[in-house]
């Protein structure tokens, strides 16, 4: 059989890097709005404790405004301590009449650390006794070849993308099971869901994500704990300004379409 040539490749790359991504990925934006939009508007949220990982910018700093505005209680998280302050800074400023907001807390950790995420659960316990809505939205992306990637880096990466997740999961689902109520939110990708090239550790970590949730999601179900994964796609981030790159370096560049992207204010 031969391969394909020409302008049949051009379509069939135009089809699987563009095309298909937009499609999946429009589907898990609008789900993600959905999402907060019916979170925001329900009197769960009202004193509800909500966490968040990777609040600092891109989309868990969006999430974090939503559930503040919505009288949450907040506790976020993330390894850069002057931007969690700032954050906290910025919103403990916003103003309304009818919410009585509650100042943030903040846990500093990193994700790829196992023990540190262990610890850090048990002091988000600590700070609020128990937590309402988890929101696993920390993750680092990756530009490269897959045959000049040290292993060492498809390690990092699926350590932050997949086991961090994974492990604070563990560590505070016991906390919501005992208070039946609870809702775990992973925002995974659609490259969860369609690979395309020089994303392989990270759309590895991404398919692995997607399917331990949606285990997740059915075990929880006699607890009754939901469980929701959401599969965002193109989106104005500083997720590959953050990439690191075959050998682990910061890849540092964004990609001449980013202009095209959705604007992160839609969540708002």
């Amino acid at each position: 059989m031969k391969g394909l040539t020409g302008s049949k490749r051009t379509v069939m790359d135009l089809t699987s890097w563009v095309i298909l991504p937009f499609l999946f990925g429009s589907i898990g934006i609008y789900g993600l709005f959905r999402l907060l939009q019916r979170l925001r508007s329900s009197a769960y949220v009202q004193d509800a404790v909500v966490v968040i990982t990777g609040a600092t910018s891109g989309l868990g700093k969006e999430c974090a405004k939503v559930f503040y505005k919505a009288g949450a209680q907040l506790v976020l998280c993330g390894r850069n301590e002057e931007g969690l302050k700032d954050l906290i800074n910025e919103l403990c400023r916003i103003r309304s009449g009818s919410i009585q907001f509650h100042k943030p807390h903040m846990v500093i950790f990193d994700l790829s650390d196992v023990e540190a995420v262990t610890s850090a659960a048990e002091e988000i316990l600590h700070l609020v006794g128990k937590v309402d809505i988890l929101i696993n939205n920390a993750g680092i992306s990756y530009r490269g070849n897959i045959l000049n990637t040290k292993i060492s880096v498809d390690r990092m990466i699926m350590d932050t993308n997949y086991f961090g997740p994974v492990a604070l999961t563990k560590a505070l689902l016991p906390s919501m099971i005992k208070n039946k109520r609870g809702h775990v939110v992973a925002i995974s990708s659609v490259q969860g869901k369609i690979s395309i090239p020089f994303r392989s550790a990270y759309s590895a970590s991404k398919h692995a994500t997607q399917a331990f949730f949606d285990c997740l999601r059915a075990e929880m179900v006699s607890h009754d704990i939901a469980v929701t994964v959401i599969s965002p796609g193109y989106i104005q981030t500083n997720l590959s300004l953050n990439a690191v790159t075959e050998d682990g370096s910061k890849y540092g560049g964004r990609h001449f379409s980013v202009r095209f992207l959705l604007d992160i204010d839609f969540l708002k």
